[in-house]
């Protein structure tokens, strides 16, 4: 089995909206393993169709017949900018069906990841993969730099550990006992992390990364 530490290096800044608190837009400090095996190119993203849906379980499940998984990432380094933004509320009627000719100004925010954060996350797979050096991710297709690294002398355990990374829950729960944990509330699936877990596990450098991993969805 292959085990790659992927680094990730924003060019730009990185939006998604997250949580939408009042008219702040927030992006997390966490990127999604859904985001992330796309913007990978190892799943092929039906969402620009005349829909505009997305479709996870028909795009990541393939995934799993080939023995590949990306888990979230963690920031390393990471940062915020905040946007003030405004546009006109055009009001053709108002109380009493009276016509009005104003634009009613309105202002909110958005809260994005700066350029040079960094972040971590793991892929595992059976074969070798040939990742990108580039990447594109979030809402305006911002630019991160991709470097890896092959883990080595792998062995493979069982037993009870703590994972300090994110993981997403519904990829974890049918292959491992989950017994502590931290939240991290994002769509479209929120996820955990400082993981208390019992279960296989992949050991090396001092890390245990959680084995039988793979993509899973609700009902």
């Amino acid at each position: 089995m292959n085990i790659y530490k992927v680094h990730l290096r924003l060019q730009d800044p990185l939006y998604f909206a997250t949580r939408e608190l009042g008219r702040l837009y927030a992006t997390e400090r966490y990127l999604h393993n859904y985001a992330l095996t796309y913007a990978l190119g190892l799943a092929r993203s039906g969402y620009h169709d005349l829909e505009h849906i997305p479709h996870y379980q028909e795009d990541l499940e393939p995934l799993n017949s080939q023995n590949i998984y990306v888990s979230p990432a963690q920031p390393v380094i990471s940062d915020y900018v905040t946007h003030t933004y405004k546009w006109a509320k055009l009001r053709y009627h108002i109380d009493n069906s009276e016509q009005t000719s104003k634009n009613i100004p309105t202002f909110g925010r958005i809260r994005e990841l700066a350029p040079e954060s960094q972040f971590r996350c793991f892929i595992i797979s059976q074969n070798t993969l040939n990742l990108p050096r580039w990447i594109r991710l979030g809402k305006w297709m911002s630019k991160a730099e991709v470097t890896t690294e092959l883990l080595l002398k792998v062995k493979r355990s069982e037993g009870e550990f703590v994972f300090p990374h994110p993981l997403n829950p519904l990829d974890v729960m049918f292959s491992h006992q989950i017994l502590s944990y931290d939240t991290v509330n994002m769509p479209p699936v929120s996820l955990i992390r400082n993981v208390r877990i019992r279960g296989q596990y992949y050991e090396s450098e001092g890390l245990r990364i959680p084995a039988c991993m793979s993509y899973r969805f609700r009902g």
